[in-house]
């Protein structure tokens, strides 16, 4: 038997007699840099074997997500000037995912996601021509890949500079491609003229916190990363990336306190935090998450956290709490996991993702100026993949409500097999589960035309 099967089959006997907990989240960190024993088995059981769909047992996680509700008081501000934000997930290049088959990567869910003043997604590989491109080789399952991407995915992404147009660099795979590659990165996006935040060149770059401006609103970024897949910055250049253990509730988080303070002596009217974090292949995030992202408000004043690297999606947070620099009170919102954009995984529950358009109003409130979270809008996304002649020959986004509705009114437009279609039906009552009747309001709709 072939290592690779043994290995699978060790995992799934372990599963078989480790009873009940091999079904819900573990409070582990999860970073490839301090895993703790027995960690490495059970992130390769659920990338293998079987994600988690059920939050950590006897903590109340899934009834205290289930009774969020998700509506804004943007009408408080009068909005006199406004900043649209859409946000994206992952975006993995990998051997599988070419500019030969994602032609139509965009096309059913552009009109969403890039109709918006900013257009943000977290570019979770290097650029670095001086590399191999794609997945780098690995042994069987003992680690994970090294990535790389190609000038030419980058252009679908960017869709001819009508797509995606602001990117967080701090991830678990910004140093793939070592220093070198990294620095790499950063010109390669700088020669194209796309802004983006995690990691730097020099420290005066790492405190230069972007703040893009329209309609008179002033948006900031900030961006860190929890782990670097067991690699390290060389000694007295920290400021390559912004790297802290956010899932440890108790992680020193003073870089972000300086960098959302500075955004805000800047001007900025809205801090938004790029988290890299969480747990991969978890529908819930675990207490010790959803501690960090209520500390990262309380405590720097942020609006937003946009969280990544769970490849999965994970539900949302209104959470209302004190400005540490104003004073005032307000709500913020915590995306856990917008899941993958952009990926060649085969993991069952990463094949759903989720777009979230924030729209931020700014204007008098109570005789003096705020800015405030106006209003929220979701789609889900389904990755679809056509193969012919064993390799992969369409590739391409789907509107996951679309597709449902259609599928149902007896409307297939790309043949999915019989298998398939179960599958995402079982994905849909997934969905309706991490984002239930309360969130209703606030996801796009769609009709089965």
């Amino acid at each position: 038997m072939p290592a690779f099967s043994k290995e699978r089959l060790r995992l799934s006997l372990k599963a078989l007699t480790g009873g009940e907990k091999y079904r819900y989240s573990r409070p582990v960190e999860g970073n490839f840099n301090c895993l703790a024993p027995g960690e490495f088995d059970w992130w390769k059981y659920k990338y293998y074997i079987r994600q988690i769909e059920k939050a950590e047992k006897g903590k109340g996680i899934e009834a205290f997500f289930k009774g969020q509700d998700l509506s804004f008081a943007g009408e408080e501000a009068h909005g006199e000037s406004r900043f649209v934000l859409t946000a994206g997930g992952d975006l993995l290049p990998g051997s599988e995912i070419t500019p030969d088959i994602t032609g139509h990567l965009w096309d059913d869910v552009s009109g969403f996601y890039f109709n918006a003043d900013t257009v943000y997604a977290n570019l979770e590989a290097p650029f670095a021509s001086s590399h191999p491109a794609g997945n780098a080789p690995k042994s069987g399952i003992r680690g994970a890949p090294s990535l790389n991407g190609t000038a030419e995915m980058f252009e679908r992404f960017v869709n001819g500079g009508k797509g995606i147009s602001f990117f967080s660099t701090a991830n678990n795979h910004c140093m793939d491609a070592g220093e070198a590659g990294l620095r790499e990165t950063l010109d390669f996006l700088d020669g194209r003229g796309y802004p983006h935040v995690g990691t730097a060149r020099t420290q005066k770059e790492r405190d230069d916190i972007p703040i893009l401006e329209k309609n008179g609103v002033k948006a900031a970024f900030v961006a860190y990363t929890f782990s670097l897949n067991g690699k390290t910055v060389p000694e007295g250049k920290e400021y390559l990336t912004n790297y802290i253990r956010l899932n440890k509730p108790d992680a020193d988080i003073s870089l972000i306190k300086k960098h959302v303070l500075s955004a805000r002596r800047r001007g900025a009217d809205i801090v938004v935090a790029c988290l890299h974090w969480s747990l991969e292949f978890e529908a819930y995030p675990t207490e010790n998450v959803i501690l960090m992202g209520h500390r990262v408000l309380e405590e720097t004043g942020a609006d937003v956290i946009l969280g990544n690297h769970a490849h999965v999606i994970q539900p949302l947070e209104k959470y209302h709490f004190t400005d540490p620099v104003s004073g005032e009170e307000k709500d913020g919102l915590i995306a856990y996991s917008l899941g993958n954009l952009v990926s060649d995984f085969n993991t069952k529950d990463c094949r759903i993702s989720l777009l979230l358009k924030a729209e931020f109003d700014k204007g008098i409130c109570g005789g003096r100026e705020r800015t405030v979270i106006g209003s929220l809008r979701l789609k889900p996304v389904y990755t679809y993949k056509q193969y012919g002649g064993g390799r992969c020959t369409d590739f391409r986004l789907l509107d996951f409500l679309k597709l449902t509705g259609q599928l149902r009114a007896g409307v297939n437009r790309f043949g999915i097999g019989k298998s398939e279609k179960k599958e995402i039906f079982r994905l849909e009552k997934l969905y309706n589960k991490l984002l239930p009747e309360k969130y209703d309001n606030f996801t796009e709709k769609v009709t089965a035309q």
